[in-house]
């Protein structure tokens, strides 16, 4: 069994959650303040540096979701992961590694769920 950390489309909520069937949510967690996050636009980027704070979520995952995980964040080449100290214990946390566009605009508050409902509340 894995913990993972997510921040994305993976939380509860998100288009990507249905990769979480099999796995057990262990609550949610906002990280320290040492990462940037990026609005790539269909999904979010973290950056390994920063001040930022991400807001998300702790799940137990098994060897089959864990490798569906590294499928879908295109691990090693446009994510790399690392673990992370949370109130469940170490979990992973996906990282992203590829090249960045300069126009992704930065997400200050770290929370790309609310990110996503002011979006679709301005639209």
């Amino acid at each position: 069994m894995h913990q993972v950390f997510v921040y994305g489309t993976l939380r509860p909520g998100g288009r990507n959650h249905h990769f979480m069937a099999t796995a057990t949510h262990l609550g949610a967690y906002t990280t320290p303040a040492a990462f940037t996050l990026l609005d790539t636009g269909p999904y979010p980027a973290a950056l390994d540096e920063g001040k930022t704070a991400l807001v998300g979520d702790v799940f137990t995952v098994d060897d089959d979701t864990f490798a569906a995980l590294d499928r879908l964040e295109d691990y090693p080449v446009h994510y790399t992961r690392r673990k992370l100290a949370t109130d469940y214990g170490d979990a992973w946390v996906y990282l992203w590694i590829a090249a960045q566009d300069p126009t992704w605009p930065v997400i200050d508050h770290g929370d790309w769920c609310r990110h996503m409902r002011e979006h679709s509340d301005n639209s």
